[in-house]
Parts: structure tokens; sequence; C-alpha cells
């Protein structure tokens, strides 16, 4: 792939724009969309160029999540989750996999939230016996369930007495339990829903970077990989909804409202459309500078929290004011608003939902650990 922008725009055109309404209407995996990502790189955009892919960094994912979620957002997500994931796969997965995702043949998920549990914190059981491990949990938010060919998966330790431990988890391992119709949580059409595990069984060779060592992965790399994908994906959203609001404002108004002045000539409606553009573009900034470094400590991993937070506050509030200028037209199926309304909400949760980024960058500023 010698040019992501290309292809995404070409991608565009052709799988996600004609989709999206069918998507969210009906709840559709972008089945289509995964594919032709698959066979132009795009799946393999973070892969290194030694295992077959492109070689590009979060920067460039950020960058496509973005674009493609002012389309679709449900398209976003599920590259989202195949982006973090893959970000932890390129350290501790084995090359044939890495070349796997690079050829477009691999599909993966983060699967580390728990239902009923603070986001992060595993509290799964895995047990060893005989060089194999038993996983018990019942994951929530994972995008692309029962879509993804695996899953990053986090559980307290098989054997240590501390820490998580993170391990590989293909989609058809046994005892995985998918709900035969996905249509609950996060953005319609990206398939996230809880998967229990009850239990899975996978070899212990599958575990990522060593038993017990899940929590230095998790912080170095899954960590900021999902804030600034999320937080890129909430910017998406929001830009789409200004832009969106921009067009109904400015547009031609039906013959029985023209005996108001056109909403592009009200004070009010100028001032909250520029409260609007304040909020995307302070959020986008925000963004930019947390994915500017190429390394990750203490203070990157600060900003990349106030990367994720402020994008997903700044996408409700962009949304209820998109509500708010449009008024009645707000709800034309063929404006979009709506439907990128929800996705705004529903951009806050995922698996690591605004209020745990909130927590955590507090828990930074107090000097407490993140995961303690």
């Amino acid at each position: 792939m010698h040019n992501h922008r290309d292809t995404v725009g070409r991608l565009l055109r052709t799988a996600i724009e004609p989709a999206a309404r069918d998507t969210d209407d009906h709840g559709r995996f972008p089945r289509e969309f995964v594919r032709q990502a698959g066979r132009s790189g795009l799946l393999g955009l973070t892969v290194p160029s030694r295992r077959g892919g492109a070689g590009r960094g979060l920067v460039e994912a950020v960058e496509v999540v973005t674009e493609i979620a002012r389309a679709c957002g449900s398209t976003a997500a599920v590259l989202a989750g195949h982006y973090a994931a893959t970000a932890v796969l390129v350290r501790h997965a084995p090359a044939g996999l890495l070349e796997e995702i690079a050829a477009g043949e691999h599909l993966s998920s983060l699967a580390l939230a728990e239902v009923g549990n603070r986001p992060l914190i595993p509290s799964g059981r895995a047990r060893a016996h005989g060089g194999v491990v038993d996983l018990s949990a019942r994951k929530n938010w994972v995008t692309a369930a029962g879509e993804a060919d695996s899953y990053v998966w986090s559980s307290l330790p098989a054997r240590d007495d501390g820490g998580m431990s993170l391990w590989l988890v293909p989609a058809q391992a046994p005892g995985m339990c998918v709900p035969a119709l996905v249509d609950g949580v996060g953005l319609r059409g990206s398939a996230a829903a809880a998967v229990t595990a009850d239990p899975v069984r996978i070899p212990e060779s599958a575990v990522l970077g060593g038993d017990g060592r899940g929590a230095e992965i998790l912080v170095e790399t899954a960590l900021p990989w999902t804030c600034a994908l999320q937080a890129g994906l909430a910017v998406g959203v929001a830009e789409a909804v200004l832009e969106r609001s921009v067009e109904c404002v400015t547009g031609p108004q039906p013959s029985w409202a023209r005996w108001q002045d056109p909403p592009a000539r009200q004070p009010e409606v100028r001032a909250d459309l520029a409260r609007m553009r304040t909020k995307v573009d302070a959020a986008r900034l925000v963004l930019t500078d947390a994915v500017g470094e190429s390394c990750f400590g203490e203070a990157d991993r600060n900003r990349v929290l106030q990367a994720r937070a402020t994008a997903g506050e700044a996408a409700i509030q962009t949304a209820e004011l998109g509500m708010k200028v449009c008024g009645q037209y707000a709800f034309r199926k063929d404006l979009g608003l709506e439907r990128r309304f929800r996705d705004a909400h529903t951009a806050g949760y995922g698996q690591l939902p605004v209020d745990e980024a909130l927590d955590l960058l507090g828990r930074a500023i107090c000097g407490a650990a993140l995961l303690g």
C-alpha cells in the first residue's frame, strides 16, 4: 500500500459511504469493507514491513480511523479495535500471524473490559494444566464479536500470584460463546457484544509476553493505542456532526418556513456553530499533540488519556449542539445527524470509557498506580 490516504479515499467511495446507512439501520457488520481493507493492505497498515505490512505507526492509524469515522462510526470502531490489538501482537505474536494480518487474512480485536468490573482490571480466571489454559470470564464491549479471527484477551495470571496476563485467543477456540444476534451495545454495525469464556481452552503458549506480564504490556502498548484510536473515532464523528449541521443551517429551507429568518442569519445559531467548531478543533489539537511522540513515557500516557477524555466529551457536546441548531430537521434520515448523535454518545464508552480515562488521568496526577 503506497499511500494510505488514497486507499482510504477509495474505500470510502466503494465500501463505506454506500453501506453506512444500511450498516446503521440494520446493525450489519461491514464485511465488504473488511474484505476490501484486507486486499488493499489497510488491515496491515501497522504491521512491520519485514512481515509484509506497511510499517506505519499510531499517527497513521489514528488518521485512518478518524477519516473513516466521518462516514461510518461502526466501521471505524472495527478498525480501531483491530489496530489496537495488532499493536500488541506486533510485539508479542508469532511472525506467521503478523504475516496473515499483513496479507489481509486476519482481523483481530480487544477483549479487555469485563461485565460488572472496572475496565482494564480483569477478574476472569486462567487455570493451567498439562500445557493447556482454561480461561473463564465474561468480556464486555468486544468489537467485531463473532467476526474477528482472534482476540487479545486479559485474565488473572495462570501461575503467578499477582498482576495479569494477556492471551491470543482464536475465535474458534473451544468454549467461546458469542451471541447469535449481536444487537446490544456499541455502534450498531460494529458487532460489539459481551463474549463469554465458559471456559475457553487455549495452549499455554498463547500467552503474550509471559504469564503475569500483561499489566506492563497493557500500560505501554494497549492503553495508549486504545486511547488514541478511540479519540480519533470520536473526533471523526464530531466532525461529521459539524459538517451536517452546517449543511442543514445553510441549505435551502422549506417553503412553509421561509417567513422566518434563515438559521444562518440568527446570531444564536451562529454562536452554537462556533462552539461546535471550537470543541472539535480543540479535541483534534489535543489528539495531535498526544500521538506526535514516537514512544510513550508517563507524560505522554497522560496526554493520550487527556485526548481520549477530551475527544469523547467533545463528541457528545458537539452532537447535542448539532441537534439544537438543526431543530426538527435533525431527525431527517437523509441528513444523517440522528445516527451520528447516537454514535457520538456511544463513542464515550467501549473498552476504555471516558470516565475511566479521566480516573486513570486523576490517578496519574495523584501519583497513584494506574491499575492499582
